[in-house]
């Protein structure tokens, strides 16, 4: 991710590169904020909002980079399949905790 970032930093100047750029550095934010939000407030459902804002803006990443520098965006890749993976784990933890609260009142 790092290095892919740094490819795209260091291309000329373009529209595609300065989007890429953004796009990167939204996804490090929604990146940095999953943690807190899953482990900290433990709130699985924000959480899996945030993670898959995060896939959309990855893959958006992906596709505005590969104009700038294609193996910028092939770097990214795996770690689109990562957060596919993650989103699934983040869904089940979901799903398998729907209505825990309900036995907390009794």
């Amino acid at each position: 991710m790092a290095t892919s970032g740094y490819r795209i930093w260091k291309a000329p100047p373009s529209r595609a590169r300065t989007r890429a750029l953004a796009l990167w550095g939204t996804q490090l934010a929604l990146n940095a904020a999953w943690t807190p939000l899953f482990f900290g407030a433990r709130r699985p459902k924000a959480a899996l909002a945030d993670l898959l804002a995060l896939v959309g803006v990855v893959a958006a990443y992906t596709a505005t980079s590969q104009k700038v520098d294609k193996p910028a965006a092939a770097m990214m890749i795996p770690y689109l399949g990562w957060l596919g993976f993650a989103s699934l784990l983040n869904e089940e933890v979901v799903r398998r905790n729907r209505g825990w609260r309900r036995w907390l009142v009794r």
